[in-house]
């Protein structure tokens, strides 16, 4: 992980926790923290940006996160992504938010703090409040003192697989279509499923049985279904494109572990009656 990034997220997670609030990181980033310090031979692909969530209670207090990434950390807009694409030299700072009764948007922008913060607004994540995950920073920099006593968030395991298959979608066809982020999509949606424990699993199976008459769980299943339930499908067949994706096996073992992840993914939204 580059030093960069931990340095912006440690200043991000330090603001945010001193009015009581724990950053949301969702991307690759969350992946990344999700998962850092399991023993793995699956390599978990690192990121150059933070993208940031923010729940309906996040948005209730939107003035305070506004001041936070604007006035205290001195983030600057993006002019193609303005009020929720920043960047500070080379930083880069996506603001994402769960669709929140009541916040006007325009297209898929959610408009929170006029002229000042806005969101990309994020239907996929209704539900993304639930089942979330702590990490204190401070495992993963042990070395830095400024990581001590701060924590982050991250999305359950099966919420960050709906960001994903999401993602993967729009990336892979229409007018968004580009076949690096559809790549990046689909192998962390392969390091999701081959590095979820028993328990993960468990706790989707409720999370989507609470949910199961969601259009985002139909959408979601109808996404596994169509690209991910076969070797074949255009899911796998962009992780087996991915450079990093066990660059020492033949085409053979790859697709024998693609086959093994297809079948846990299938399981995996296979909803309990």
């Amino acid at each position: 992980m580059d030093d960069k990034i931990a340095n912006q997220l440690i200043e991000l997670t330090g603001a945010f926790n001193q009015v009581g609030l724990k950053p949301l990181i969702c991307g690759g980033l969350g992946v990344y923290l999700t998962f850092f310090g399991r023993e793995t031979e699956v390599p978990i692909r690192t990121t150059n940006d933070i993208d940031l969530m923010l729940t309906e209670n996040q948005i209730a207090h939107r003035e305070i996160v506004a001041n936070i990434v604007t006035d205290r950390l001195h983030y600057t807009v993006l002019e193609h992504g303005r009020h929720f694409q920043f960047q500070k030299g080379e930083q880069r700072l996506d603001i994402l938010t769960q669709p929140v009764e009541g916040i006007p948007i325009n297209g898929f922008r959610a408009k929170l703090v006029k002229s000042k913060l806005h969101g990309y607004c994020t239907p996929e994540a209704a539900f993304i409040h639930e089942d979330l995950i702590t990490v204190p920073l401070s495992q993963v920099w042990p070395g830095t003192n400024m990581a001590i006593g701060i924590e982050v968030s991250v999305p359950s395991l099966t919420n960050q697989l709906i960001l994903k298959l999401f993602a993967f979608n729009d990336r892979h066809e229409g007018q968004r279509k580009n076949d690096g982020q559809a790549r990046a999509h689909a192998y962390d949606i392969y390091v999701i499923i081959t590095l979820a424990t028993i328990n993960d699993y468990k706790q989707g199976q409720k999370f989507l049985a609470r949910h199961s008459d969601s259009e985002v769980i139909r959408k979601a299943k109808s996404i596994v279904s169509t690209k991910f339930s076969s070797v074949e499908q255009p899911g796998w067949q962009h992780v087996l494109a991915t450079s990093s994706f066990h660059p020492n096996l033949n085409i053979p073992q790859k697709r024998n572990r693609l086959d093994k992840t297809k079948r846990r993914i299938v399981r995996w939204f296979t909803i309990p009656a």
